[in-house]
């Protein structure tokens, strides 16, 4: 499937960039329809859009939108990716924050083998470039734009010929100026048919006299369409550039020195960045009312609570929020809403209270999403601590990112268990009080089946007694074998790599060399052959790959608390070499 196709290319491009530029970064893959006629190629990522992975938001969206529609696309039915699929970043010398940069011409070449290689893999009978570096990755040429905005031109990728339409970027003021023309609009109009109908939809439209202007199944540019309209087939269009909508519930006092408040402003400002709508509730003023909550809630992508700790609970104001939203029975309108959960305690038990805020969100109906979860001593802590907002700024960007691409939560016993029956009476009964959870009813049902499982048993006492034993004779088999055939308390490290070696003809011979910086002994060379592993001490200059870190980081990996690729992404070991032969060292051992 050109999905699974997709994402190969993805991987090997990440092994290749990360090789070259011996740098982790976070590439945005292309998004749409793999099939389309229609690919556009722009240019690079921004911050936003590669945290996202959204192409064109904003007033530069809409624009975008516009274009596609005129042109009888939108973003589900045309394909989309970047000429160079990495932001383009580097470290302020004056603030030290990362900022933009501008791209180089090696890095455009450096992608161009992906992006000719997924061109070939949707097989677009247009290909449009959004902006002078795109249509230069594409027509491997200078920076200088070597056709009309608008206008289609062929042009040879690799072994084959594409029609190529450049167009400025939408940020650009020209970019609305563009005047294309109304053939060349019916051509892309065109090109959305089914291929079953175009042999046929032709025929209508090309008059006798005039049978040179089909080719095979292809319009040259020329043809004109006017002799019968081509409907075009309409898809479920995805609110694309909307904005999402959260609602922050503030379960504290507002005092001065609330670390909570701090934290929830601080989130209020990075979601505001983010082009998110916030409707803020705070429980202190007791201005709310739960209809006018319930209603906010059905158009709302997810909810924020933020609360206090006081004593070991998470307060009177949001513990009667609950309650009250409980009581209401609406639990279908809690249904699939996401929640940020934010407990900062000026002493202890925050995770206590978040756990609480968690169980009993997932009770009403709702989805776990984020939790930030602290102990700070006061809102000046936060406010003047850059570590501490990064960290805030982070969760929240994650938060965003879970609701932007509607993540699934894993299945829960709570989620699972917990349907909501009506108890039927013949007296007038608040609807809310008739609402009752299963899971009491399902407790007392398990009770139930207990007593009468005991009843079948003669001798109660001998069966209980018959269990323990079996039990302690599985728990003697188990450490029988342990002791038999998995100690390695003997081992050298290099011994475990090839005692734990899992073969695979797939991987390629190769030597490897690891260093222990801390321990010079426990040098080690790793020799893949045949699908074999032979290691022996030492260490070797000229290796595939040459690992080095400390003695405690091997010993790690060993263990199997921390697998070679999280230790390379977190700085804990550094490599040179082949970067494909070290993504792959996890999948060869049973650690």
């Amino acid at each position: 499937m050109k999905e699974n196709a997709l994402k190969d290319l993805m991987r090997e491009c990440s092994a290749l960039i990360t090789e070259k530029t011996q740098e982790i970064y976070n590439l945005v893959s292309g998004s749409g329809d793999l099939s389309s006629n229609v690919m556009v190629v722009t240019t690079y990522p921004t911050a936003k859009e590669e945290m996202t992975g959204i192409y064109f938001e904003g007033k530069v969206g809409q624009k975008y939108d516009e274009f596609l529609k005129g042109i009888g696309y939108d973003r589900d039915t045309v394909y989309t990716t970047y000429a160079v699929k990495y932001r383009p970043y580097k470290i302020s010398e004056k603030t030290g924050r990362i900022v933009n940069r501008d791209v180089t011409m090696e890095e455009v070449r450096m992608f161009y083998p992906f992006i000719a290689s997924e061109i070939a893999l949707v097989k677009p009978k247009v290909i449009i470039t959004i902006g002078d570096l795109a249509y230069s990755a594409i027509h491997q040429m200078s920076q200088d734009k070597a056709a009309e905005y608008g206008e289609l031109m062929p042009v040879k990728i690799e072994k084959d010929l594409y029609e190529v339409m450049p167009m400025p970027h939408p940020s650009e003021s020209g970019f609305a100026k563009v005047l294309i023309t109304e053939a060349l609009t019916k051509r892309l109009k065109f090109l959305q048919v089914d291929e079953a109908e175009t042999f046929t939809a032709l025929e209508d439209m090309v008059t006798p006299e005039d049978p040179d202007k089909v080719m095979g199944k292809v319009v040259q540019p020329h043809v004109h369409y006017d002799k019968k309209e081509i409907p075009i087939p309409k898809r479920k269009k995805k609110s694309i550039s909307g904005k999402h909508k959260l609602i922050l519930v503030y379960g504290g006092s507002q005092l001065s020195n609330d670390p909570t408040y701090a934290v929830a402003d601080q989130v209020s400002h990075v979601l505001n960045e983010l082009n998110v709508s916030i409707k803020r509730i705070d429980l202190y003023k007791n201005d709310y009312r739960m209809e006018a909550f319930l209603d906010e809630l059905q158009e709302a992508d997810g909810v924020i609570l933020a609360t206090t700790v006081e004593w070991f609970g998470i307060g009177g104001y949001m513990q009667t929020f609950l309650d009250k939203a409980y009581k209401s029975g609406q639990f279908n309108i809690f249904e699939g809403t996401y929640l940020l959960n934010i407990v900062v305690s000026r002493h202890s038990f925050e995770r206590e209270a978040s756990n609480h805020l968690l169980k009993s969100w997932e009770i009403l109906g709702g989805i776990e999403g984020v939790n930030i979860c602290a102990s700070i001593e006061s809102s000046a802590t936060i406010e003047t601590n850059n570590d501490l907002l990064f960290s805030i700024e982070k969760k929240t960007e994650d938060f965003y990112r879970i609701i932007n691409q509607q993540r699934l939560p894993l299945p829960n016993s709570i989620n699972n268990n917990k349907i909501i029956l009506k108890v039927t009476s013949s007296e007038t009964v608040d609807e809310g009080e008739q609402l009752v959870m299963q899971q009491v009813v399902a407790s007392e049902k398990k009770e139930e089946t207990v007593e009468n499982q005991m009843s079948f048993i003669s001798n109660y006492d001998e069966f209980i007694e018959k269990q323990q034993q079996d039990i302690n004779d599985i728990a003697s088999l188990f450490k029988e074998r342990l002791s038999t055939t998995t100690g390695t308390g003997g081992m050298a490290l290099s011994e475990l790599f090839e005692y734990k070696f899992k073969p695979d003809k797939k991987f390629e011979d190769c030597k490897i060399s690891w260093v222990a910086n801390d321990a010079a002994t426990e040098n080690f060379i790793m020799d893949f052959k045949g699908s074999r592993l032979k290691t022996r001490k030492g260490r070797m200059s000229d290796a595939d790959v040459i690992i080095s870190s400390s003695l405690e980081v091997v010993e790690k990996i060993t263990e199997g608390k921390l697998t070679v690729q999280r230790a390379f992404m977190t700085g804990e070991i550094k490599a040179k070499g082949n970067f494909t032969l070290l993504y792959k060292l996890d999948g060869l051992f049973a650690f």
